[in-house]
């Protein structure tokens, strides 16, 4: 009898430690804490700051487009184009690998006079 009481303690302590563990597992793991009402409040109004400085630039970018000669912009089109050309590693141009310069002008002389 009294080993059956004794088996009966061990079996008790033994479940109740091991809700205990189980607990502690839920309580360690990281649960998403509600944002508070300031940090919704400084999170949208970083978004909207970001949102304007962006137009802001875009803006800035047409204005100074605007603002140049044609020359100036048939100019920045062709740098821009040539930028980006590299940037993408095509490289040379077919065109100057095919022919060479001198060439080029004698073919186009050539042309003028037929």
């Amino acid at each position: 009898m009294l080993r059956a009481v004794y088996t009966l303690i061990c079996v008790l302590l033994f479940s109740v430690s091991v809700k205990a563990q189980e607990m502690d597992v839920d309580s360690r793991s990281p649960k998403p804490k509600p944002s508070s009402a300031q940090q919704k409040k400084a999170d949208k109004k970083k978004a909207l700051q970001k949102k304007k400085k962006e137009k802001a630039i875009e803006k800035g970018k047409k204005r100074h487009l605007k603002i140049q000669k044609k020359h100036t912009k048939k100019m920045m089109k062709k740098s821009r184009k040539k930028s980006k050309r590299w940037n993408d590693n095509s490289g040379i141009i077919y065109f100057r690998k095919d022919f060479r310069l001198d060439e080029v002008i004698i073919m186009k002389s050539d042309s003028a006079s037929v």
